[in-house]
């Protein structure tokens, strides 16, 4: 025992954690007051040894004084620190020694106890934290103040609109927040009142905008007339809150209409400039509400930037949904971008007034307003637009064709089946290619047998655009299709076809996927692998296990991680014997797949000392799985002598889960 309280002084930082560990499994009192002055060491790791073995190995009311008493050392916040958050750990068990431990004259201590208190809000010690509101000392007032709104307590909302006018402006700005937090609409008149005291105007602000109370909406707009900007941004962000907190809009811009007049447009576009993005975003938002076109310039030009241009979006598209025609004179612009932005605005409105705006653009020199418009015509679910989103389909850009096959599946009521069936036939490939990617997302089960001719075009593309849309309808027929696909000279066409039958599920295709495991093409073996997995069926473990000895790792590592997923006895043993390859990949897949498996940590925890560090921090997390007994032992020994910061950070992560 000398050695080791020697040991605890020793300059050795490990020496002296190392220490503290010899501490662990005695059970016995009298360790207590080293373990506490292990709490006082500089460095956190010895710190948190002491924590562990007190919470492990002895009850809260052994050491919880201790604790308490270590928040007297004025000159060491890392034992302070250590102490506080032990303490919030301890949760309800602590309390009792909490309260009794306030009955003090240091106010710094006070003020801790407050605020491990205030994480807990305990019902007990509610009586204590009212008393606190009347603390001599101001720290220790204002952190009762901050716990209690944080809680919502509403039974403290008297005694917070009493410190809200004390004229103690320490603790009246956390208490205008805390009245805020609590949202009880009787200290709405207390917080009004308030804001005629300037310096409380900002946190009065914001507890006005969580309790988004119309009577509030005339003493707030009118700040936006202040001489302070901070009180004017404040108030700006106030308003929007209140309408975000369900004020209705049409009351918010009549207000401001009333109060401000015709400045108000002025008013907001100068704050839609600010250098505050949060400003910024309020003015914004509230330019929308106010539907004012003169404003309409000014947000185009901040549209231009990233940052706010789902801002300005929304604010035109609040407008355009009660006013659609005000924005048509928008799309005579010359600006690209704007033409872009406004088009995008138009299509999310969907108001047939834009019909002919969006017949038009589909024409346009821009690829991505073409995309847009065709989204745009397609929301206003005209039959009369399917012929004019054909020709995009062999559009020179693959983004439009997209937007095309997306628009035209979301008219399929609309389209002739048969005229589409028959540009499957079409010389053009592309064309092809996008009808039957259009036949996948309206699940065309009627179109199977023509899909399935289409597997003998002779363009890839268009035979992978097929399989997708087999695999998209799922029916017993486009499985035959898909398993006829298995054979195409093409291996990007197999490996598609074999993973949409390990999508699709089924005993049935077993048989089939067997054929591709023993495939040429590493990356065929591979999907093939991953695809018996995706069936969870029990007869593939026998289809799997020879791919274990396959020449290819990624093979071995995905049959291994298909056997985890299907799991059993018989897979666990045979992930089990990989841990023995030579390929380290392989070791750690198959560490990383037994963390599923019961009764293999013996077998993984020889490899914690595995010279290769990915190795060992696959085996920390496998066994983090299930880190009890023998398990955590050896993870703490490890610990003990990890020089890779990488792996003892996970060994740390994972014992204090």
């Amino acid at each position: 025992m000398q050695e080791i309280l020697n040991q605890l002084s020793d300059d050795n930082i490990e020496i002296r954690r190392q220490a503290v560990e010899k501490l662990r499994g005695r059970q016995d009192c009298s360790i207590i007051p080293l373990l506490l002055k292990a709490m006082s060491d500089m460095s956190w790791r010895v710190r948190k040894s002491a924590v562990d073995i007190l919470f492990v190995e002895y009850s809260p009311a052994q050491y919880i004084s201790g604790l308490i008493e270590l928040l007297y050392l004025d000159e060491n916040a890392g034992a302070r620190n250590s102490a506080i958050e032990a303490l919030i750990r301890l949760g309800r068990k602590a309390v009792p020694f909490l309260i009794d431990g306030f009955r003090t004259e240091n106010r710094d201590v006070r003020k801790f106890i407050i605020d491990v208190l205030g994480e807990q809000m305990d019902s007990r010690s509610l009586p204590l934290m009212l008393e606190a509101l009347r603390d001599e000392d101001e720290n220790v007032r204002a952190t009762a103040v901050e716990h209690l709104g944080k809680a919502g307590e509403p039974s403290v909302v008297d005694a917070l609109i009493g410190i809200l006018g004390s004229g103690d402006l320490w603790t009246a700005y956390p208490a205008a927040d805390a009245l805020g937090r609590i949202g009880n609409t009787k200290a709405l008149p207390h917080l009004l009142a308030a804001l005629e005291n300037k310096p409380l105007r900002e946190p009065v602000l914001k507890a006005l905008g969580m309790l988004a109370d119309p009577s509030a909406f005339g003493p707030v707009i009118a700040l936006l007339r202040d001489p302070s900007k901070n009180i004017q941004e404040q108030a700006l962000r106030t308003i929007e809150r209140m309408y975000h907190n369900g004020i209705a809009a049409d009351v918010i811009a009549g207000e401001l209409k009333k109060i401000l007049g015709d400045n108000v447009t002025e008013l907001l576009i100068a704050h839609a400039w600010s250098n505050r993005h949060e400003v910024r975003v309020a003015a914004i938002v509230l330019l929308g509400l106010v539907k004012d076109e003169a404003a309409y310039g000014s947000l185009l030009d901040i549209s231009h930037e990233e940052e706010y241009a789902e801002d300005v979006k929304g604010a035109f598209v609040f407008i355009g949904r009660d006013r659609p025609e005000s924005l048509l004179r928008l799309f005579e612009t010359g600006n690209a971008h704007q033409l872009r932005f406004i088009a995008e605005v138009a299509a999310d409105i969907v108001s047939p007034v834009y019909y002919g705006i969006f017949e038009k653009l589909l024409s346009d020199e821009d690829g991505h307003v073409r995309s847009i418009a065709a989204q745009g015509i397609a929301r206003l679910n005209s039959s009369e637009a399917v012929p004019l989103l054909f020709p995009l389909l062999t559009d020179p850009y693959e983004d439009v064709q997209d937007a095309a096959v997306a628009a035209l599946s979301f008219l399929k009521q609309s389209l002739n089946i048969s005229d589409v069936l028959g540009m499957l036939k079409s010389e053009e490939a592309v064309l092809r290619r996008n009808i039957a990617r259009l036949l996948g997302r309206i699940k065309a089960g009627h179109a199977v047998n023509e899909l399935g001719f289409a597997l003998k075009d002779d363009r890839v593309t268009v035979r992978k655009s097929v399989v997708e849309a087999l695999s998209s309808i799922g029916t017993e027929e486009a499985v035959r299709f898909l398993k006829y696909a298995l054979t195409d000279e093409d291996p990007d066409i197999r490996i598609l076809a074999t993973l949409s039958l390990g999508a699709l599920g089924g005993e049935g295709n077993l048989e089939s996927l067997t054929i591709l495991t023993a495939d040429p093409d590493n990356f065929v073996r591979v999907s093939a692998a991953k695809a018996l997995g995706m069936l969870r069926a029990k007869p593939a473990i026998s289809i799997l296990l020879p791919l274990l000895r396959d020449q290819s790792g990624f093979v071995v590592s995905t049959a291994i991680e298909s056997l985890k997923a299907i799991g059993g006895d018989e897979a666990g043993t045979a992930i089990a014997g990989m841990l023995a390859s030579p390929d380290d990949e392989i070791r750690r897949t198959a560490i990383a797949a037994l963390e599923n498996f019961k009764g293999m940590e013996d077998r993984i925890i020889p490899f914690l000392r595995d010279p290769d560090w990915a190795t060992r921090i696959a085996a920390v997390k496998s066994l983090g799985q299930r880190p009890g007994g023998n398990v955590r032992a050896e993870l703490e020994k490890l610990l003990d002598t990890e020089d890779d910061p990488t792996v003892a950070r996970t060994v740390e992560e994972v014992l204090r889960v």
